[in-house]
C-alpha cells in the first residue's frame, strides 16, 4: 500500500507535490492542536490558578502567623495562642494540597524514560536524539517565603510517519501521569517518513535536575 501511494505521489507535477505536502502538514497541526495542544493547555491553566490560589493563601497565613508569633511577647492570651495553632495547621494543609496537585505531572527522574521507552516499544519510530532543557520556574515571585514551581523540559527528535507519531503522542497522553506539550516541530524528509520534535515539560518542587 505504501509502495502504491508513494507512486503515486511521485507521479503528481512539483505543484501538486507541495499542495499534498502542504495539505498533510496542515492535517497535523489541526490534529495536533485540537487532541494534545489545546487540552493540555486547558489542563495547565487550570493548574496555574490553583496552584496560584493555593500559593495566594499560604503567603496570607504565613504573615498572619509571623504578626502574631512577634506580638506573643507583648500580649500573650490564649485566644492568640488558639488563632496561631488554627493557622499553622491550615498552612501545613495548604503545603499538602499543593504537594498532591504536583503529582499528577511525570516525576521528573522518570520523564526521560517514558518519553524514549515509549517510543523504542513503536517499531516504526527511530529515536534521534533526547536532550534536556534548562530548569525554569513556573512563576516568578519577588517574596521568597513561597514555594516555587520549577519546569523540567526535554526536546525528543525523532523519524516517523504522521500516523506513528500520532500514535506516539497518544500512548503518551495515556499514561497515569501526564506532561505539559510546548510545541512539535514536524518536516517531512522523505514521504511518508518525516523528523519530529517535540518539547515537553513537568512541574516539580524540587529543582533537582532530571535524570537522561
Amino acid at each position: 500500500m505504501l509502495n502504491n501511494l508513494q507512486e503515486k505521489f511521485e507521479a503528481l507535477t512539483q505543484r501538486e507535490k507541495i499542495i499534498v505536502i502542504a495539505a498533510i502538514l496542515i492535517g497535523i497541526w489541526v490534529g495536533w492542536d485540537n487532541f494534545f495542544y489545546q487540552p493540555s493547555q486547558k489542563k495547565q491553566q487550570t493548574l496555574d490558578k490553583e496552584l496560584t490560589s493555593l500559593k495566594q493563601q499560604i503567603t496570607e497565613q504565613q504573615l498572619t502567623i509571623i504578626k502574631l508569633e512577634s506580638g506573643s511577647h507583648i500580649d500573650p492570651n490564649l485566644n492568640n495562642r488558639n488563632k496561631l495553632a488554627e493557622l499553622k495547621a491550615e498552612y501545613n494543609r495548604l503545603q499538602e494540597l499543593m504537594l498532591q496537585g504536583s503529582k499528577s505531572f511525570v516525576p521528573p527522574h522518570l520523564m526521560a524514560s517514558a518519553l524514549s521507552d515509549i517510543l523504542t516499544k513503536n517499531n516504526q519510530l527511530t529515536l534521534i536524539k533526547l536532550d534536556t532543557l534548562p530548569v525554569t520556574t513556573l512563576l516568578e515571585s519577588k517574596q521568597p517565603q513561597r514555594l516555587p514551581i520549577y519546569k523540567h523540559g526535554l526536546a525528543i527528535t525523532f523519524f516517523g510517519s504522521y500516523l506513528d507519531t500520532l500514535n506516539y503522542l497518544a500512548a503518551l497522553e495515556s499514561l497515569p501521569w501526564h506532561f505539559i506539550w510546548e510545541s512539535i516541530d514536524y518536516r517531512v524528509v522523505e514521504h511518508p517518513t518525516a523528523e519530529t520534535t517535540i518539547k515537553a515539560y513537568t512541574l516539580s518542587f524540587k529543582e533537582s535536575w532530571l535524570g537522561v
